[in-house]
């Protein structure tokens, strides 16, 4: 494997380790996403568009464009101007479509969304959170792309991220609900008071110790895929991924016995 493909896949191992990702900051998190995953894609733009179920519609959160070489708000397909890719983005895992395509499917796409902005190819990847489609990382390229096993693991990759973070979102969500239930029981004020105080340090420490290693080891997988054809970067990821498992088991010890004296 090239030195620059090594140094791209270090790039999103880095990821793992965001205090963003960790806490669950999702748009803070997507916004260091994006150029990682353009530039490591060697793309022009990259975005993420959320999937509104309920409206049946895509929503563009964020995009990042080397030529500005900063993050902006983006723009998603319009389901009335694009109806069949539309459903395309939503069947298919991946979806490449280049300015010569000329399927049913993608050929309006490819004439009046690529050739319009002046872009050769483009391709994306879903994301999928809680067994439904969550929404959908793209990338675009101005020169025509060949689009190969490693731009497809490094979508991968940005995807499983993007649904770890959205879980941690989650998850502090439910905290400060059980702290709003809590506040609500009857009975001693101190026993309120003790209750929450264990619910919140038990949630602290989920999001902080466990999730942080359980991060790292679902990038490490990822990134072994990319690199398994280089012995000795193979090598290194897996005694990582070793440590990390180790790293959790521990969390997950302590953890336990923590509940065990509560």
């Amino acid at each position: 494997m090239s030195l620059q493909n090594t140094q791209k896949a270090d790039a999103i191992l880095k990821l793992s380790r965001s205090e963003a990702l960790q806490g669950g900051k999702f748009k803070d998190f997507v916004i260091e996403l994006i150029p990682v995953v353009c530039k490591s894609t060697n793309a022009s733009r990259a975005s993420f568009w959320l999937y509104r179920s309920e409206k049946d519609e895509f929503e563009s959160i964020q995009s990042f464009d080397i030529e500005s070489n900063r993050p902006s708000a983006g723009k998603a397909p319009d389901k009335l101007t694009f109806p069949t890719f539309i459903e395309q983005l939503k069947e298919l895992q991946f979806v490449y479509v280049d300015s010569n395509d000329s399927s049913d499917e993608f050929e309006e796409f490819a004439i009046d969304y690529l050739l319009k902005n002046r872009l050769r190819s483009w391709a994306c990847i879903q994301v999928w959170n809680d067994n439904r489609l969550f929404g959908v990382l793209t990338v675009e390229w101005q020169a025509k792309k060949d689009f190969v096993d490693h731009d497809k693991l490094i979508l991968i990759t940005g995807a499983s991220m993007i649904s770890q973070c959205y879980d941690a979102l989650l998850r502090l969500k439910e905290d400060f609900l059980h702290r709003n239930e809590v506040s609500t029981l009857k009975g001693e004020e101190k026993e309120k008071e003790k209750l929450a105080r264990k619910l919140s340090d038990h949630a602290f420490y989920t999001s902080h110790s466990i999730r942080h290693p359980l991060s790292t080891i679902l990038a490490l997988i990822d990134l072994i895929k990319l690199n398994w054809e280089s012995r000795e970067t193979y090598e290194e990821l897996l005694q990582q991924l070793k440590i990390e498992t180790m790293n959790l088991d521990d969390a997950i010890r302590v953890m336990t016995a923590k509940i065990e004296l509560d």
